[in-house]
């Protein structure tokens, strides 16, 4: 006889892990978790600066062309490429660790402007303080006793206090905790990190759901798409390893693939624009043309400089450096390498109208080599000779992106639009993020210590220039979110309980619902998704 599954959840990402252990913590729900990589379960995994060993390699993450080039007088690809997490863990298990909210402000817009009931600052913290354990201790704005564990300031260095001093100099208010406080100001970043290891969400959720005998992890599954009577989800094709499988649910299925993915099986299963189905050759069930658009992204530009005097961390990756590091990491579990790449954050306001925070800076006492066409961030190769990074990215782009399925396939890849820089505010924002990061590395005491700046270079100086680099070394924040939004009118993909628009039985629990840009990293909101999504389900269960 073939089982009916309670639950079944696509993903096992930062969203699904929180999703499965709660849905699961009755002891009866029979829950299927489906991931399409491998366990992740690599020392380079949960080695916080392994994430360099990560990012290249095939079977830690997706990599997604992108078809739209970033020269607006091109008509070929410019082999620009996303890349997502693959395996138990999702991005959480290649991120960078950086345990970031965004601001109340951010969720109180999801409810107001753009109709998502309930979802607000007040019922995110309360998610955030459920899921953390944070090593400075239970605050009105920190959790303790959660299951991911917060580090706050995991490695400190001369350098690094030097960089939290330039903000300072530049009106920035140091912060202990960089989660607590709007507005400008600056700081160590906290990561979810436990001693010295990643703490992700399949070392923490997922972990948790495993050990109950009503819970079932598969991966290398392949989400090809939800199988409906009429407009009622009854099931999933998938493919494990290759081979055509189906999985009954006699309840509800749960989407939480992510920003990319998400949207592609919803259009994969007959939920979206009717024309783009039809000329994909894919079957109507619902139309819902907001499917995979209206996606939104953060947008980045690294810019490395010589440090000239002060000591960085490049040595530490390097000859007898490196031993050292390593030994340290294997006797004491901290050091260099128990920390994400860059220690430092700011959050500032550059160019939205509003004058909150549209602005998010990542600072590192190492750089990475740069390469004949400037690119800055190879991310596998650290330049040896001493150098200072910071690393800008914009938070609250108008721009909208899109994602669309081509056949009915999950094998083939999609078709990603990003439209970076094609609106003024865009434009103005880029400009003023470059020069507030130069404004930066120039403040005292770094003004002291930093030389050349080798990319883009002091040359590039004219607003023309400074936003044709721009255009062309920038790079996606791997922030994706809203291609799946949800939202009050009609055109939203899913109401504020996370049910599809247009369908029964499917949720869509991720990045991909957010509404409206989180003016910071995403990992944590994801993880907040899944929990409040979840008591949502049961709720209505009940």
């Amino acid at each position: 006889m073939t089982k009916q599954w309670d639950y079944i959840i696509v993903g096992a990402g930062s969203a699904g892990c929180v999703m499965a252990e709660r849905l699961s913590a009755d002891g009866k729900s029979q829950v299927l978790i489906l991931e399409a990589g491998g366990e992740n379960d690599s020392f380079w995994v949960t080695l916080p600066k392994g994430v360099a060993k990560l990012v290249k390699k095939p079977e830690h993450m997706w990599a997604y062309p992108v078809s739209q080039p970033r020269d607006p007088g091109s008509n070929s690809p410019g082999g620009e490429v996303w890349i997502r997490g693959k395996g138990l863990g999702g991005s959480s298990s290649i991120n960078g660790m950086i345990w970031s909210r965004g601001e109340k402000a951010d969720y109180d817009a999801w409810e107001t402007e753009a109709g998502a009931t309930g979802w607000n600052g007040d019922s995110m913290t309360e998610a955030f303080l459920e899921l953390e354990d944070h090593a400075a201790g239970p605050s009105s704005m920190r959790g303790s006793g959660g299951l991911v564990r917060v580090d706050p300031a995991c490695f400190k260095y001369p350098l690094a206090e030097r960089m939290i001093e330039a903000g300072e100099t530049l009106g920035l208010t140091r912060v202990d905790d960089l989660n607590e406080t709007p507005g400008p100001r600056v700081g160590y970043y906290s990561h979810n990190i436990r001693k010295g290891k990643r703490d992700s969400s399949a070392r923490t959720y997922l972990a948790a759901a495993r050990g109950r005998p009503n819970v079932t992890v598969m991966t290398g599954v392949m989400a090809q798409r939800i199988v409906f009577e009429g407009t009622r989800a009854v099931g999933l094709d998938v493919t494990v390893n290759g081979r055509p499988q189906r999985f009954d649910c006699a309840g509800e299925i749960v989407v939480s693939a992510g920003a990319m993915e998400s949207p592609l099986l919803l259009q994969r299963s007959g939920i979206g624009d009717a024309d783009r189905l039809a000329a994909a050759g894919i079957p109507l069930v619902a139309h819902s043309p907001d499917v995979g658009e209206k996606m939104i992204e953060h947008l980045s530009i690294s810019m490395p400089f010589r440090l000239d005097h002060g000591k960085g961390t490049n040595k530490s990756f390097f000859g007898i450096g490196a031993a050292l590091a390593m030994l340290r990491y294997l006797l004491r579990g901290d050091g260099v390498l128990a920390t994400g790449p860059f220690e430092i954050g700011a959050f500032c306001h550059v160019a939205h109208p509003d004058g909150r925070t549209d602005a998010q800076f990542y600072l590192g006492g190492y750089t990475f080599k740069v390469g004949d066409d400037k690119d800055p961030v190879p991310l596998d190769k650290i330049d040896p000779k001493p150098g200072v990074t910071i690393y800008g990215q914009l938070l609250r782009l108008t721009s909208e992106s899109s994602v669309r399925a081509v056949s009915a396939s999950g094998d083939d890849l999609p078709d990603i639009r990003h439209n970076f820089l094609t609106t003024e505010h865009d434009k103005a924002s880029a400009l003023a993020l470059v020069r507030k990061m130069r404004s930066y590395v120039r403040a005292a005491p770094l003004d002291r210590m930093v030389g050349e700046e080798l990319v883009p270079g002091a040359q590039v100086e004219s607003d023309e220039d400074v936003l044709a680099m721009f255009r062309n070394l920038s790079s996606c924040g791997l922030h994706a979110i809203r291609s799946c939004r949800m939202g009050a009118d009609a055109g939203a993909v899913v109401d504020a309980r996370l049910r599809v628009n247009g369908v029964q039985g499917v949720r869509v629990a991720d990045c991909s619902i957010m509404p409206g840009h989180v003016t910071g990293n995403t990992n944590a909101p994801a993880m907040a998704v899944g929990l409040r999504g979840a008591k949502l389900i049961l709720e209505d269960r009940g």
